[in-house]
């Protein structure tokens, strides 16, 4: 029973030596300096933009073709008896030079025939006019002052007399018109491009010989986006220019039509542009051959009132800083009429004197506090945040 009451006495005066000690230690604890919380301002750099006309030049590219580009062919057929011996590529022709003959015997013949017809439709019609003179004669004799039928006065065998002159006088212009084309004509300045027949081959109406082109007479396709082609002018010259051995040549084009659709695949928008001759470039550049590739300026093309705005403050999918009147951050979405390399050129979403943030914000919010960058008489940045 002693050793119990000693036990328990024991447990209260630990405990209450461990209570006291916990209440001296919070009582005596040093208490911790407390400061106040200062917020960081971000410090930025901005540029105020400007409102201005922008001039500018589209750019463009594209190869040379020929405007007229056709099929030497023969219009009727026959054996080739004469072929010119320069026939071959790039041989150069002028109009209405004979290149070859087809044999003409057969359309000789057919000529000679077509005029012996002729010349028996007409006997047969001066014999038809006076069998009706003689009929219009005897009718007035027997007639007794009625007036005679259309087949009395033999009137519907003078048409058919009539009739077969003029089939004849036209079979003889046809067999004219087939006795010509024996002889297959260059039907304009022409290169030729690439032969199929010569010499001995027989044809038949619509044979290919080879193909031709006009040298002189060239254009060439240009695309376009749709934001470029939105800014063609209405009247523009065209230059275009490429580099050959290390010599640069330009020629001057002019803009005939545009093709009135959009390429599917590129969503591009083409014009044709005739390409004129310089005369200053040594014989065989004076035109540019068809199949080169050439680029293309054009100038003349005016954005009025647009904002420009450096390429490297776009954020995004077009938004951009704004640092406003009070410091403030302002998010912005622009409408981008154009871009360069270094700019980007706005219509909306910014206005002229406003400045624009270059510096790159890790987390941006809309109405935030900024502070703008001081700059010494040196130019040298200096920090204003405390």
């Amino acid at each position: 029973m002693k050793t119990l009451i000693t036990t328990i006495f024991s447990i209260v005066a630990v405990l209450g030596l461990t209570v006291f000690g916990i209440k001296l230690l919070k009582e005596n604890a040093p208490e911790a300096e407390k400061k106040k919380r200062l917020e960081a301002i971000p410090v930025v750099e901005v540029e105020v933009v400007t409102e201005d006309d922008l001039k500018f030049s589209l750019e463009s590219e594209g190869v040379v073709t020929a405007r007229r580009d056709t099929v030497l062919s023969a219009a009727i057929g026959g054996r080739l008896t004469v072929v010119d011996d320069n026939f071959e590529v790039g041989a150069t022709y002028k109009k209405g030079f004979v290149i070859a003959e087809i044999d003409p015997i057969n359309y000789q013949a057919a000529v000679a025939q077509a005029e012996s017809i002729l010349a028996d439709a007409e006997l047969a019609l001066v014999q038809e006019k006076a069998r009706a003179d003689q009929a219009a004669r005897d009718w007035n004799k027997i007639g007794g002052g009625k007036i005679a039928s259309d087949l009395v006065l033999r009137v519907p065998f003078l048409k058919s007399a009539k009739a077969r002159v003029a089939a004849a006088i036209a079979a003889r212009k046809k067999a004219e018109a087939d006795l010509i084309r024996t002889k297959i004509v260059a039907p304009f300045d022409c290169r030729v491009r690439s032969t199929n027949l010569n010499l001995g081959a027989t044809v038949v109406p619509g044979s290919q010989l080879g193909m031709i082109y006009d040298p002189k007479n060239l254009m060439i396709q240009l695309p376009f986006s749709l934001d470029d082609y939105a800014q063609l002018p209405k009247e523009t010259n065209v230059t275009l220019f490429t580099n050959i051995g290390g010599e640069l040549y330009e020629w001057n084009a002019e803009i005939m039509w545009d093709l009135g659709e959009v390429g599917q695949k590129t969503l591009s928008a083409f014009v044709l542009a005739r390409i004129f001759a310089n005369e200053e470039h040594r014989s065989q550049f004076v035109l540019p051959s068809p199949g080169i590739f050439l680029n293309a300026t054009i100038g003349g093309a005016v954005l009025p009132k647009v904002v420009s705005v450096p390429r490297s403050a776009v954020r995004g999918r077009n938004q951009i800083f704004v640092l406003n009147r009070e410091n403030k951050l302002e998010i912005r979405d622009l409408m981008v009429a154009r871009r360069t390399a270094d700019r980007v050129f706005v219509t909306q979403g910014i206005a002229d004197g406003e400045k624009v943030i270059l510096t790159k914000l890790d987390m941006p919010i809309q109405g935030m506090n900024l502070e703008l960058v001081k700059t010494s008489k040196q130019g040298e940045e200096i920090n204003t945040a405390n």
